[in-house]
């Protein structure tokens, strides 16, 4: 027996029946999508101005937010979708809003290439932006130079919009000797490009300064710090002309398309005269590139004595172009070439070709994904406040005239052009073959776009290969797959091309989730304002890489191509239990799935603990724990365990769950508000008032050395007897009083807690005892005429005092004794406590600094001081005059020398003297005799 509805209820059924069937019949229309590789599809640059490609045809102008006379970036996603850009300095996502945490990069304007953007691999929605700094001071005078940095964003961040990662921010790169002062404050040149690695996993990014080529690895791990350096020929260091200005800074570096060869242009290379300018001395160089090890080598010389600025590649690398200014002899620019280079010459220095001579100054090329190269710059005459238009070579591959060059013929307007142009990773304008549907669970699609080839051979790069032209290939598990194309010619095969690919899985998406919000104004009406990115990590499964799109028609969701049109995420339903449509995509990619979510109010309920107590340390701030606060919310209002409270420092995040603030939290008093939630469902609302309690700063750790003789002895007195009764003293002997007597050398610990908060200071005290500095040696420097006495001593442990000769005199910090007279003396030393005293005994030798053979009695003979002492025991003694003539050898054991030679008197004069003594040391100098 079954029980059939009335007619009322059968007809509601059958019309939510028939929804639901429209519905998947929709579904099932948009699982096809292509997926094209176009990064580079957005182009940012100049004032205002910007071009959107689209295809293979021409760009269309669309505008910016930039002021940037030369350096900038831009991304966007593999469909053509913007994502952000930047001029090196602030950056701006799709919407043309600062992104979060996007300013105070480390680029510059004025740099010519300011900035380039690389994603990391097998992270989708995540960038690196490389800067590069201005390394003059032509613009400031006192601005530190940067040189090269990185930071990193992640598009998951700020509502899908992105943000810089805060501790991921202008990570400093060493691009320079940092041994060689001026490389450490010019840093590098203004040039930076890349390409994707021979490995087809990652790639390179590479930056030039000096003789010197530095590329940096990233890959799925991140940037690899330690560059692969490469030391060539020819040296570019800073030069730096009158205006403050390096002139071998300037230039662009350019990597080919197929990632095989490099062109650097050098603006300048030397200061030049008056009469010669300048502005003539530039370069180009052509190298060639390993994109498997990342060295460069083999500096050729294209052109020379000009001024080149831009440079770029034909997409198949045939042809290399170069922009240049012509100045005269007082550096005034008189016309702009553009000169075209056959790479497949055998001698590319004498193939160049002028392309293009105008008022047009030199400016940036930059190859797009139409396969054309555009140009910047301005006429010199009119300058560039009103300039606004780009030029255009047509046709790269074509020799001489026939690659079909257009001046100004490429309307940016009411934007304007300067000099550059934005660079993008090379190897994205050298793509032989594009796939379709990257979706999880349906054929992947592979084409060719070439026809140089008699047959074929894919690897998938999951154990599947494919000698079909045009394959399809189901990929049994999401990720990232390396694919790899190899084209044969007559059997031959040619270099194998590869390419990384995403395959995106979208989670299954339930139809009955509701996203509850409590009912803010308490008007009980079922409207309130809703946060729908509290939806996300349900509908993402907490993929970062997925994005969530909200509307309120499903037509309207279907419609929205490149997500621009959706709901802003903080929304006020319209109706009780309204039905919105969110729509989760994979991040970059077509792949997506739609679902209804409900929208739902509840009743909220108040939340209004009693005021969170912590210390105040002495700066007007306390450390308060949100989890123990939580917990002690919930045990005071006996709120449910499931309950979740988040906390906020304002009312609108915490009433669209935003913003929460992390578990330890550091703040002056100050009211917190209170989201509660219970299974992820909004509980109520609330705030508590954050309050602080004065409490001694104290230091923490006490170091004391004390004589071996004093203990016991008493430590601890970090607190007043009077104040004590107000804390909590515990010491890890287990005593709690303020000090405490010990009878040996340890490691001592009080904690001095407050009995009401939960905050406490942590002593250590480490006692250690000491001993007198043991003499281990003393060295003597005789010069001649006094000896300089050093001091070395072992077991030391604190700071060591020294005293001549008197143990009670005055005692120095220094073990040098200068000026110490012959004899016999005593070194003392002790540390600083004064625990004991240690002795070294000793002989200083020394001689008679004059004598007076006059026979009164009174030092008529010379002799060296003896000692009774075995250390000083002579041997020989040998007596010179001023040219070195030996006069006489003396005697040890003698009386000494009575101031003759042969019986003759020798006059006044200095004599020279060498003692040799028995254990093999001698003393030289020098002594006067006087008549």
């Amino acid at each position: 027996f079954v029980k059939y509805p009335n007619k009322s209820d059968f007809i509601m059924i059958y019309l939510k029946l028939m929804k639901l069937l429209q519905f998947l019949l929709i579904l099932s229309l948009f699982s096809f999508k292509s997926y094209a590789q176009k990064e580079a599809a957005n182009w940012y640059f100049g004032v205002r101005a910007g071009l959107h490609f689209e295809g293979n045809g021409n760009p269309s102008p669309i505008q910016g937010h930039l002021a940037t006379v030369e350096g900038s970036a831009s991304i966007s996603d593999r469909n053509g979708n913007s994502l952000f850009y930047t001029d090196g300095m602030t950056v701006y996502d799709r919407r043309g809003e600062i992104m979060l945490n996007g300013t105070g990069l480390k680029g510059n304007v004025s740099s010519t290439q300011s900035a380039i953007i690389v994603p990391r691999p097998a992270n989708p929605g995540r960038y690196f932006i490389f800067t590069i700094d201005k390394p003059d001071y032509s613009d400031e005078k006192d601005d530190p130079i940067e040189g090269v940095n990185f930071s990193e964003v992640d598009m998951s961040l700020n509502n899908g919009y992105g943000a810089i990662i805060p501790d991921k921010k202008n990570i400093h790169l060493i691009t320079y000797n940092t041994n060689d002062p001026v490389e450490s404050e010019f840093k590098s040149s203004e040039k930076i490009t890349a390409v994707v690695s021979g490995d087809c996993v990652s790639y390179w990014v590479l930056t030039q300064f000096t003789n010197k080529f530095y590329a940096f690895n990233v890959s799925s791990s991140g940037v690899n710090t330690a560059p692969v350096v490469s030391t060539l020929s020819r040296n570019f260091p800073p030069i730096i002309d009158g205006n403050d200005v390096n002139i071998t800074a300037k230039g662009y570096l350019k990597f080919s398309p197929n990632g095989k060869k490099i062109a650097a242009a050098y603006s300048g290379t030397s200061l030049g005269s008056p009469r010669t300018g300048t502005k003539n001395t530039g370069q180009v160089y052509l190298y060639d590139f390993d994109d498997i090890t990342g060295k460069v080598s083999n500096d050729e010389l294209i052109l020379n004595n000009k001024y080149p600025y831009g440079v770029e590649f034909s997409p198949k690398t045939t042809k290399l172009y170069i922009t240049s200014n012509t100045y005269n002899s007082d550096d005034v620019v008189q016309s702009g070439e553009l000169y075209q280079f056959d790479l497949n010459s055998s001698n590319i220095l004498s193939s160049r070709t002028t392309i293009n001579s105008s008022n047009n100054v030199t400016g940036a090329l930059q190859l797009a994904l139409n396969g054309k190269i555009y140009r910047a710059g301005y006429p010199a005459l009119t300058g560039a406040e009103n300039h606004t238009s780009l030029s255009v070579i047509n046709n790269p591959e074509e020799l001489g005239s026939a690659c079909n060059y257009s001046s100004n013929s490429v309307n940016i307007s009411p934007s304007f052009v300067r000099l550059g142009l934005p660079p993008f990773i090379q190897s994205l304008f050298n793509n032989p073959f594009d796939y379709e549907d990257a979706c999880f669970d349906e054929a992947t699609s592979f084409i060719i776009k070439d026809t140089d080839y008699d047959s074929v051979e894919w690897d998938f790069g999951d154990g599947v290969t494919s000698v079909e032209e045009n394959p399809s290939h189901v990929f049994e598990q999401p990720g990232t797959y390396t694919v790899v194309l190899t084209k044969f010619n007559n059997g031959i095969p040619s270099e194998p091309i590869c390419k990384e690919i995403e395959i995106v899985k979208i989670p299954d998406l339930t139809q009955d989730f509701v996203l509850r919000q409590c009912d803010i104004d308490e008007s009980s009406d079922g409207l309130t304002t809703f946060n729908l990115l509290l939806a996300r990590d349900y509908l993402t499964a907490g993929q970062n890489s997925l994005q969530v799109y909200f509307y309120e028609q499903l037509q309207d969701a279907l419609d929205d191509e490149n997500n621009e049109a959706s709901l802003d995420n903080i929304y006020t339903n319209k109706e009780p239990d309204q039905i919105l449509y969110a729509k989760v995509v994979g991040g970059g990619t077509s792949c997506y799935d739609i679902t209804e979510i409900k929208l739902k109010t509840t009743e909220s309920i108040s939340i209004n603990p009693s005021p969170v107590k912590e210390c105040d340390f002495g700066d007007g701030k306390g450390n308060f724990n949100f989890v123990s606060i939580e917990a002690k919310i919930k045990q005071e209002l006996n709120l449910d365990a499931a309950i979740n409270l988040t906390f906020h420092t304002n009312e609108d995040d915490a009433a669209f769950g935003e913003n929460p603030l992390p578990a330890e939290y550091t703040s002056e008093p100050r009211t917190i508000y209170i989201r509660a939630e219970d299974e992820n469902i909004c509980y109520g609302f609330g705030k508590v008032d954050l309050e602080l309690k004065s409490f001694p700063n104290f230091v923490n750790a006490v170091e004391k050395n004390v004589c071996a003789a004093d203990f016991p002895i008493e430590i601890g007195d970090i607190i007043s007897i009077n104040a004590a009764s107000n804390y909590q003293l515990n010491w890890n002997t287990g005593e709690n009083t303020p000090t405490i007597v010990i009878d040996s050398i340890g490691k001592y610990t009080l904690t001095i807690s407050d009995p009401e908060l939960d905050c406490a200071a942590i002593i250590d005290f480490n006692i250690q005892s000491t001993t007198a500095p043991i003499i281990s040696d003393v060295n003597q420097d005789f010069d001649g005429k006094s000896t300089t006495l050093t001091v070395h001593v072992s077991n030391t442990v604190s700071q060591t005092l020294y005293a001549l000769d008197y143990i009670n005199g005055s005692y120095q910090e220094s073990p040098v004794f200068t000026n110490v007279p012959y004899g016999e003396h005593i070194v003392y030393a002790k540390d600083t406590n004064g625990c004991d005293v240690s002795e070294y005994n000793l002989t200083v030798f020394g001689i008679p600094q004059y004598f007076t053979p006059n026979n009164d009695g009174y030092h008529d003979l010379w002799l060296p001081y003896t000692y009774d002492d075995p250390e000083y025991e002579i041997d020989r003694i040998f007596i010179y005059d001023r040219f070195g003539k030996l006069l006489i050898q003396l005697d040890p054991e003698g009386e000494g020398w009575d101031g003759t030679y042969r019986g003759k008197l020798m006059p006044t004069d200095d004599y020279w003297f060498q003692v040799s003594l028995k254990d093999g040391r001698d003393f030289k100098g020098h002594f006067t005799l006087k008549r």
